[in-house]
């Protein structure tokens, strides 16, 4: 059987603890005893009723005097397999959540961990070793409800009892702290009761909301209002996907959650907001980042999922032709340079320049970033937020960080000529700059930083590399289905005769939700500007000529590029046409 981890065999009774932490006096004690075996309560239990202290002060203190961490429950989205592992009955009996499970130990949420029948059960009952930690008792009530109701909530048919369809009811909410919601003298009791109950079912839909697109690999949620109902897509792979639908009634309270939960203006309506807010998902933490605006069928919200605990890989560890990986490396290590990362608004530019730096990584470089907004957080790189709206944009921000002394500089866009003009100078006296820039492929770069206003001559000096990308679709490998390409196809593409070429095709099956596709890959052209290259930015040679140029030098352009994965069954000819048909 299962063996508790954390050793409370030897721990005082909750009494001298709270009296040795100076929380509690003899008579206090005495009271709440008293209380106790009078209303047959736990010693916590009446000190709380009593009013002689908060649950918090209780968890503070055993977290403190007995070494057992407290957590926030509130703020985490248990997997209901994981919730399962302990029986419905046990956990309500004993107000006990299974919360997580790696490498065989199982996280087990307690209010009271000195109850020695609690903790005997566990270890009667569950076949893990076990972490126990501090959480409130209303959070883990709210967690059991959470894994032993989760379900489709989309039918809706439990909720018309408890959620009031009268709209004006949500007109006086006013502004609240995460999970805990504070209410202005106007709101009706029904409001209250639909925010506030532990059993109301629309907490535990929000919540189903972000865990099933967490688990599907979404990294945006979107939940709009149309005349009738409401509809919540999940984008998977870069395609938004019908996830549920759900009865229009619910639309506010919903909203109204999200609000809460990103501590938003609950009573603005008419203005567009934007906030964010971190929850726990199983292993993931996830940094969550919420819109919400005004349409004129109610309010729209809009997630994007950010998975903070995921590995940010180095160029050298990611999955691109071997080639390509050695022309970046080559690039990355010089002393100093600009290195351009170029393509249309998600293409995988900001994951790209996180990959160089995390290779570049080192206690001997100091590497800092300017970004808005900082995506992942990297140990031994000084992450700095520009915020125009706070006084610092990326130029005041440039020019800050060029009086730190840095040996390479991310700059996490470059949209005007003064970011420009600074990004250059600094690769110019003897910095590495990695920075991205919004254009269709790596030539056209060169076009965009002229009219910009940067002097040709800087750009031919400064340059140091330029990728241009698009990220496709990825082949489902349990499903996909090979055919062979018609040969005047295959001309058309300007592939050789004669080669029996294989291409293949996505099919479906459980596994990608019968997609075809299971997760998306780079495609990347390189351009590492030759002295040809160079001598026509200086005569302000327009990109098609750049380009021509650069492929007489040796460069792949992007559909070549992705052609070879194409050949080699990574993803299909349709999805390489749709990406590089603006090229």
């Amino acid at each position: 059987m299962g063996v508790i981890i954390n050793n409370l065999s030897k721990t005082k009774k909750l009494g001298e603890i709270l009296v040795d932490a100076g929380l509690l006096n003899p008579t206090q004690l005495e009271t709440a005893l008293a209380e106790g075996k009078k209303r047959n309560l736990r010693l916590g239990s009446a000190l709380t009723a009593l009013g002689i202290l908060s649950e918090g002060n209780i968890l503070d203190a055993l977290s403190s005097q007995i070494g057992l961490k407290k957590i926030d429950l509130s703020k985490i989205i248990i997997d209901p397999a994981v919730g399962k592992l302990i029986s419905e009955g046990l956990s309500r009996q004993f107000k006990m959540a299974a919360i997580s499970l790696s490498d065989g130990i199982l996280t087990v949420a307690l209010s009271d961990p000195l109850n020695v029948f609690a903790t005997d059960a566990l270890k009667r009952h569950i076949n893990y070793n076990i972490d126990i930690v501090l959480a409130k008792e209303h959070d883990i009530s709210k967690a059991i409800d959470f894994v032993w109701t989760a379900k489709d909530i989309s039918k809706a048919a439990s909720y018309e009892k408890v959620v009031p369809t009268d709209n004006k009811n949500f007109q006086g909410l006013a502004s609240a702290q995460t999970g805990a919601a504070a209410f202005s003298p106007s709101v009706s009791a029904a409001v209250k009761e639909v925010l506030q109950s532990e059993d109301v079912n629309i907490i535990k839909l929000v919540n189903d909301i972000i865990y099933s697109a967490s688990k599907n690999r979404a990294s945006d949620i979107h939940i709009e209002p149309l005349s009738d109902e409401m509809i919540v897509r999940e984008r998977i792979d870069g395609e938004l996907m019908e996830a549920r639908r759900i009865p229009f009634q619910f639309l506010n309270p919903v909203i109204a959650r999200i609000k809460i939960m990103a501590n938003m203006d609950i009573a603005e309506k008419r203005n567009p907001q934007d906030s964010r807010f971190d929850i726990n998902i199983g292993e993931k933490n996830l940094d969550v980042r919420v819109s919400v605006v005004p349409t004129i069928n109610g309010e729209k919200a809009v997630f994007r999922l950010l998975d903070k605990t995921s590995k940010v890989n180095k160029i050298s560890e990611l999955p691109i032709d071997k080639s390509d990986k050695e022309k970046i490396l080559k690039i990355i290590y010089k002393k100093y340079g600009l290195f351009l990362i170029t393509g249309p608004t998600g293409s995988g530019k900001t994951t790209t320049a996180y990959s160089m730096i995390a290779e570049l990584n080192s206690i001997n470089k100091n590497i800092i970033t300017v970004e808005d907004p900082v995506e992942y957080k990297i140990r031994y790189i000084n992450q700095i937020e520009a915020n125009q709206k706070g006084g610092m944009g990326f130029p005041d921000a440039l020019r800050a960080v060029l009086r730190q002394d840095p040996d390479i500089i991310l700059v996490g866009e470059i949209r005007d000529e003064e970011t420009a003009r600074i990004a250059i100078q600094a690769a110019l006296t003897g910095h590495f700059v990695i920075s991205t820039l919004h254009t269709q492929d790596s030539s056209s770069a060169i076009s965009r930083l002229v009219d910009m206003g940067i002097e040709p001559f800087l750009i031919s000096s400064s340059i140091a590399g330029i990728i241009g990308q698009r990220l496709v679709k990825h082949l489902c490998g349990g499903c996909k289905q090979s055919y062979v390409p018609e040969p005047e196809l295959l001309k058309e593409l300007g592939l050789p005769a004669g080669v029996n070429f294989k291409f293949y095709k996505e099919t479906g099956c459980d596994l990608c939700r019968e997609t075809g596709y299971y997760g998306r890959l780079e495609i990347q052209e390189i351009l590492v500007p030759s002295r040809n290259v160079q001598k026509l930015i200086i005569e302000k040679a327009d990109a098609a000529q750049i380009r021509n140029a650069a492929i007489k030098d040796g460069f792949v352009p992007l559909r070549m590029a992705g052609l070879k994965k194409v050949i080699e069954g990574i993803t299909t000819l349709e999805e390489v046409l749709q990406a590089t048909q603006d090229i």
